[in-house]
């Protein structure tokens, strides 16, 4: 807090510290009720209630129609038990692998190093497959080649 008032004895000093606190207690209080006004005048200005509205989001996925696709793959599976088991891993894993994750990013520094090996990965793999035409025909190529191996099929 700045005073505007110099001490020049000890005998005046009380009064003119009182009197220097006074002077900026003045402008804060000013202050203050400035902004108290501004919000009461906002709060004016909302007194309305709020009016109900419903929002109805239409989507053109049919979800029986996934459904029945996905009873289906399921029908189609011989060994359900070890599909269970796989899913159940699958599940396992990535909890573990949260946790792990987790407490990486709670050490201090690595999560900064983890994220400049990721933006230097991502310029890394920008300029190998997609800067150039011939590259992206190649990943395209690639993409092509690994979902006929998983899907089983010449799709």
């Amino acid at each position: 807090m700045a005073y505007s008032m110099k001490i020049v004895s000890n005998k005046a000093s009380a009064s003119a510290v009182t009197v220097a606190r006074r002077a900026g207690l003045a402008k804060r209080t000013a202050a203050v009720s400035s902004r108290s006004n501004q919000v009461a005048g906002l709060r004016r200005l909302n007194k309305e209630p709020a009016r109900p509205t419903s929002v109805v989001a239409r989507s053109g996925i049919d979800t029986d129609e996934i459904l029945s696709t996905v009873t289906e793959k399921w029908e189609s599976v011989d060994n359900k038990p070890q599909a269970v088991l796989y899913a159940g891993g699958a599940v396992v894993a990535l909890v573990v692998v949260n946790s792990i994750v987790g407490a990486v990013n709670g050490l201090p520094l690595l999560p900064k190093a983890f994220e400049l090996v990721g933006l230097g990965y991502s310029a890394w793999f920008t300029y190998k497959y997609l800067l150039f035409k011939d590259s992206r025909a190649e990943l395209a190529a690639d993409i092509d080649e690994l979902k006929s191996k998983v899907t089983g099929g010449s799709e």
